[in-house]
């Protein structure tokens, strides 16, 4: 139980709870919180580009699919066998139009480049040393065409070396089951570049009765956009803008952050 503290914690003593996968209701999830701001950049962003495009760390693959109805030609990676089953489910028909690539973001390997190469989500939170991040920008670069596009967001900032309120993450009506789903969130600061997050989910079903509690951890890295401008560069790309958001406005603080960047020759 090192992943859980709080509230967390003192359900899964008192075996209350039980532990679940972070994302093993992702679709669930998707259908509760419809499209994004950034969908819509991040689509924009490639169709505008046009040419080959990469979704890194496609997950259940919310975004291929948009990119796949713009008209773009598309490809997929998760490291993840179950997400990229969940992204088959979703693409349905268009599967073939999409090739998904069981692999590691840091050692993804394709025969030929991409125009655009795409990480939303803040996916990068789990690239947890500089190491680990500089790997992912390498790599994107060796797999992008010349002048091609980099774009992702990220947890910008520092972390404080403390413990969160409680906060509502999720909440809505199950579409199929008209349960009713509660997520609450809470944060641990582990270093000043890293956190520890922890979910507790509820479940009430219809009929009433008992409530099921399931409870997720996730460590996520934070990092100031100065020192991720510094690795996209030394990665031999050149940033082009740091946002504060899919809306494109200059980054002046704040957690949220995207970048944009072009690979040089």
């Amino acid at each position: 139980m090192v992943d859980f503290f709080g509230f967390a914690r003192e359900l899964l003593e008192k075996k209350r709870a039980e532990i679940a996968e972070p994302y093993a209701e992702a679709e669930l999830y998707d259908l509760l919180n419809p499209r994004l701001q950034s969908d819509r950049f991040y689509v924009q962003f490639a169709k505008e580009r046009g040419g080959r495009v990469l979704d890194l760390a496609c997950g259940s693959g919310r975004l291929l699919a948009q990119l796949v109805d713009a008209g773009l030609e598309v490809a997929g990676v998760d490291v993840a066998p179950a997400m990229l089953e969940r992204a088959r489910r979703r693409l349905g028909d268009r599967v073939a139009q999409v090739e998904l690539v069981l692999g590691d973001m840091r050692s993804f390997s394709f025969d030929r480049p991409f125009r655009s190469i795409l990480i939303p989500y803040c996916s990068l939170i789990y690239m947890h040393t500089d190491a680990d991040r500089l790997s992912v920008f390498r790599r994107c670069r060796e797999h992008l065409v010349d002048g091609g596009w980099l774009a992702f967001d990220f947890l910008a900032g520092r972390v404080e070396p403390s413990e969160s309120m409680p906060s509502l993450a999720l909440q809505g009506i199950h579409p199929f089951t008209e349960e009713v789903l509660v997520g609450v969130v809470q944060v641990k600061g582990l270093a000043h570049d890293l956190r520890l997050l922890n979910q507790i989910n509820y479940t009430l079903p219809k009929g009433g009765g008992s409530a099921p509690i399931t409870v997720c951890a996730s460590r996520e890295a934070v990092v100031e956009p100065e020192r991720m401008v510094e690795l996209v560069d030394e990665a031999g790309l050149a940033v082009e803008g740091v946002f504060g958001s899919a809306a494109l406005e200059t980054y002046e603080g704040g957690e949220e952050c995207l970048i944009v960047a072009r690979r040089r020759p």
